[in-house]
């Protein structure tokens, strides 16, 4: 059965309700509902049957039920991390000791540089920089929304454009299913012209370096620092040994230490050491389990077992050394399961959604309707924004490429447009809804991982986003003439 323009409504109202109560579990299970009401036939118990089926059958697929217990175990060992005190050895050690981080800045910029470092995969970057990044925000008066706009726009816009990384063989092999030859070539050419994700990564640099804020963000920025009782001008520029520097620290320490009942004093190690292994052990399971190639590795497991490496060796780094029991880290680590519950429940509930859009057919209708306003003059532009169009309503950069370039690529040939250029245009498109959606799981992942509101993340990213994305729309408009 054909749904129409029906089918496009459950996102809409996911969309529009997030934005509006700033409840995201509300939106999701409002959209859910409808959905499932038009599947159902309008029959109202029918509806109540195939929203709780839709929610339960999340857990059938092992992705989704790996992303899952991923979030769940990541919340658990970073709750053991914080007991032990290793994320305030972290802090001492990179801003009172080493003077490697002296500024809002530099704490901004090394946040930019581990999330473009950790480039493999979407999801293993926003956990793992936002993770380390969350006590330095702190510290310098970073608001939660201006970190989680850094850890995501280094996220998949890194994924994407590096050819090596989770991206790269996935685009290529729907170029190749089109009968394009050389389609690693042709993958590669386009991140060049992949406008949206360079914007992305460079121009959040650029507006660090330019310490420039506007917005949403702006506003954002000024109430937490008026929040922590700090200046503006003091979080951005006192250097490392000055007293004002060193007390913010310090209060950042004890609140810690109160919020999680550890000790004031703590080892960078117990940060250190756990992330190392996480990422050692992660790595080297992908690398074994795609038999020597990493790009076909299972990163979900390979990042279950470096998570799992990283709580063994605190629980016991910690036991034999006496500072915190092995019953007692037992007891952290389901504390900090539990407290990811909300944003599982969120994640679940946005799997739901996505394969309810599917059963509705909503891509294929938008793409079916606005496909024909394509033209060969404008066919790069109007596939760029009819990608942002999808990827933000259905907020899934891998599903959009996958329903989008069996579409687009065809076209483009029959059009004789440039191949490369449409790539790149489809890429950034699916990435850009992957930033901008609230009901998108990186958003969702970037916001748990940095202690972030997803609203808030949402409306704040979202002026950068589109001015990104603006500036792509014009170059994809010139060079659609030119070319």
């Amino acid at each position: 059965m054909e749904y129409g323009f029906l089918s496009i409504l459950p996102s809409v109202l996911a969309i529009v309700l997030a934005l509006v109560t700033k409840n995201v579990f509300l939106a999701l299970i409002a959209s859910l509902l409808l959905g499932n009401l038009f599947l159902a036939n309008y029959h109202v118990l029918n509806m109540l049957t195939g929203t709780k089926d839709m929610v339960v059958n999340v857990f059938a697929s092992s992705s989704s039920t790996s992303i899952i217990i991923i979030l769940t175990l990541l919340g658990g060992m970073f709750y053991m991390i914080e007991a032990a005190g290793g994320l305030r050895g972290f802090t001492a050690l990179m801003v009172k000791k080493r003077s490697l981080i002296k500024s809002r800045t530099g704490a901004e910029i090394f946040t930019w540089l581990i999330g473009v470092l950790v480039f493999i995969d979407g999801t293993l970057s926003v956990m793992i920089t936002g993770s380390v990044s969350r006590p330095l925000a702190k510290a310098f008066g970073i608001s939660p929304e201006k970190n989680a706009w850094i850890v995501h726009s280094t996220a998949t816009p890194l994924s994407v454009l590096i050819p090596i990384a989770a991206y790269g063989p996935y685009i290529a092999g729907f170029i190749e299913a089109q009968g394009i030859g050389n389609p690693t070539q042709q993958m590669v050419k386009g991140i060049f012209f992949n406008f949206y994700c360079i914007f992305a990564v460079l121009g959040v640099a650029a507006f660090i370096l330019l310490r420039f804020d506007f917005g949403p963000m702006k506003r954002a920025q000024k109430a937490y620092l008026e929040k922590c009782g700090m200046k503006e001008k003091e979080s951005r520029d006192k250097a490392d040994g000055t007293e004002d520097v060193k007390e913010t620290v310090e209060e950042t320490e004890k609140e810690t230490a109160e919020e999680t009942g550890g000790e004031q004093a703590g080892k960078a190690r117990y940060l250190l050491i756990p992330l190392a292994l996480m990422i050692i052990v992660a790595v080297a399971y992908i690398f074994y389990s795609g038999g020597g190639n990493m790009m076909n590795g299972d990163a979900e497991t390979g990042l279950i077992f470096g998570i799992c490496a990283g709580c063994l060796y605190l629980a016991a780094a910690l036991a034999v050394s006496e500072k915190i029991s092995l019953k007692q880290n037992i007891d952290n680590l389901f504390t900090g399961c539990g407290n990811m519950f909300g944003i599982v429940i969120i994640m679940v509930l946005a799997y739901a959604l996505s394969d309810l859009l599917g059963a509705l057919g909503t891509a294929e209708y938008l793409s079916g309707v606005l496909i024909k306003l394509i033209n060969p003059a404008v066919f790069v532009l109007v596939a760029f924004l009819l990608t942002c169009l999808l990827s933000f309503s259905t907020g899934t950069s891998a599903g959009t490429i996958a329903i989008m370039m069996p579409i687009l690529l065809p076209m483009a040939l029959s059009f004789h447009i440039h191949i490369p250029m449409v790539v790149g245009a489809v890429a950034g498109g699916a990435v850009f809804g992957d930033h901008t959606s609230p009901i998108s799981d990186t958003t969702i992942m970037s916001c748990s991982s940095t202690g972030c509101d997803v609203v808030s993340h949402v409306k704040t990213q979202l002026p950068y986003s589109l001015c990104f994305a603006f500036l792509a729309c014009i170059l994809y408009l010139i060079l659609g003439v030119l070319i």
